[in-house]
């Protein structure tokens, strides 16, 4: 994991700034998350926000995600698979990219434990993804795929008792 400083911390709050106004398209009323694909010269290649296929929701599923219930229990597509098939299905290779991931609450990004998504970790890693930014307690980090993997592992099985 790596702090962003200076000049990627500029550039990278604009893309977070990005994917936070990507998170209104959503109509999840217990997460707003927004996404957004980055190529190697700078260009938003993909943009993706959480919420069901179709734009259907199941309220019971909801009512049962707001009291802490397995959020891979939800059929709806994350905010970061969105991007990586938004690029994809716009002819973009992914390769080398990075995401920029915002969860937002009261308008603004915010840190959150449940950035670290086993799910959404197996995607990024498998279309060549190389890094994700997410914004934390102390800031914006940037984090290899390989590290984002892991850690997403680790945090799925450490909230899912598994093991």
């Amino acid at each position: 994991m790596k702090t962003l400083r200076g000049q990627e911390l500029k550039e990278a709050k604009e893309y977070i700034k990005k994917a936070a106004e990507v998170s209104g398209q959503t109509i999840c009323s217990v997460r707003r998350i927004g996404a957004v694909l980055v190529d190697k010269k700078g260009k938003i290649i993909g943009k993706g926000f959480n919420g069901p296929m179709g734009h259907k929701c199941n309220p019971c599923l909801l009512k049962l995600l707001a009291k802490g219930v397995k959020t891979e229990l939800c059929f709806a597509m994350h905010a970061e698979e969105r991007a990586v098939v938004d690029a994809i299905e716009k002819g973009h290779d992914t390769s080398g990219t990075t995401l920029y991931t915002a969860y937002v609450k009261n308008n603004k990004p915010t840190s959150t434990e449940d950035s670290f998504c086993a799910h959404c970790s197996r995607i990024l890693l498998e279309s060549d993804v190389k890094r994700v930014v997410l914004p934390e307690k102390g800031g914006l980090s940037s984090y290899d795929i390989n590290e984002f993997y892991d850690l997403s592992f680790d945090k799925f099985i450490e909230k899912n008792y598994i093991m």
